[in-house]
């Protein structure tokens, strides 16, 4: 199981880039960067027409950074799930090579990816500007991250099954992004909603793994009530029950071609 997940891993990796890795590499760091300084020069704008005050110690660059690029690894890991059955049916004539290897595979090599982006981000921010970019509790941090990590592959999971046997899924994902990103407070301080619309957005259970990630990486972030890690870990845990009762009994159907 562990050499064909590694093979797989590999091979996922050369085929994440493309044949123009120096390319690849471009996009992946520049789609979320693009959006931080896009939103980043709308909340300076912001800033300075409404006065607005920002908790010492939070810079609205680490801010961006700390919500876009873990949600983009989180997200990336729901798509390549959704789209491993199809891109590796050739692959799933080998005995040894199964549908959960793959989702493990395309898993890995998303993680890694965005972690070292946020790493190699860090330490450059870090280097050329004065901005503090170390987490005030590093290791709750890389908690939330394995946190995401693991929402992203229960979620997957379940939707990539669902995917390969209901079409229409297909054309759904991108609204369900969409409806996450915004009510995971992904680009928004969740100090500045009111208290009854925060209410409804507590039952999105990666809104309370985000906050909890800014939580521990700022030390002066606000901290609002009702956020746990316990409802997203309970979530996560039925998802992946029910995606690994859906994946046993759906098993030799997704391994088969579609006709």
């Amino acid at each position: 199981m562990f050499n064909v997940i590694y093979a797989l891993f590999f091979r996922e990796l050369k085929t994440r880039f493309g044949k123009n890795r120096r390319l690849g590499y471009i996009w992946v760091v520049g789609e979320p960067m693009t959006q931080i300084f896009v939103i980043l020069s709308v909340v300076t704008l912001i800033r300075e027409q409404t006065h607005m005050v920002v908790p010492d110690g939070i810079s609205i660059f680490m801010f961006l950074a700390s919500g876009i690029i873990p949600f983009f690894m989180f997200r990336n890991i729901l798509t390549q799930m959704m789209s491993g059955i199809m891109s590796n049916l050739g692959l799933f004539a080998y005995k040894p090579v199964k549908p959960i290897h793959v989702f493990i595979a395309r898993t890995l090599v998303e993680s890694c990816v965005y972690f070292f982006i946020f790493v190699i981000l860090m330490v450059l921010v870090g280097w050329f500007s004065s901005i503090n970019v170390l987490p005030y509790h590093f290791l709750e941090v890389y908690l939330c991250f394995l946190f995401l990590v693991f929402s992203g592959f229960c979620l997957g999971l379940c939707m990539s099954i669902l995917n390969h046997l209901i079409d229409v899924l297909k054309s759904v994902l991108p609204y369900v992004g969409i409806v996450l990103y915004i009510a995971s407070a992904v680009v928004y301080p969740s100090w500045i909603v009111p208290e009854a619309l925060f209410e409804v957005l507590l039952y999105n259970p990666y809104l309370h793994i985000m906050e909890t990630l800014r939580m521990n990486y700022f030390e002066n972030y606000p901290a609002r009530e009702g956020i746990t890690l316990l409802y997203p870990l309970v979530v996560n845990v039925v998802l992946l029950l029910v995606g690994l009762w859906f994946y046993y009994h759906k098993r030799q159907e997704l391994s088969a071609s579609k006709v």
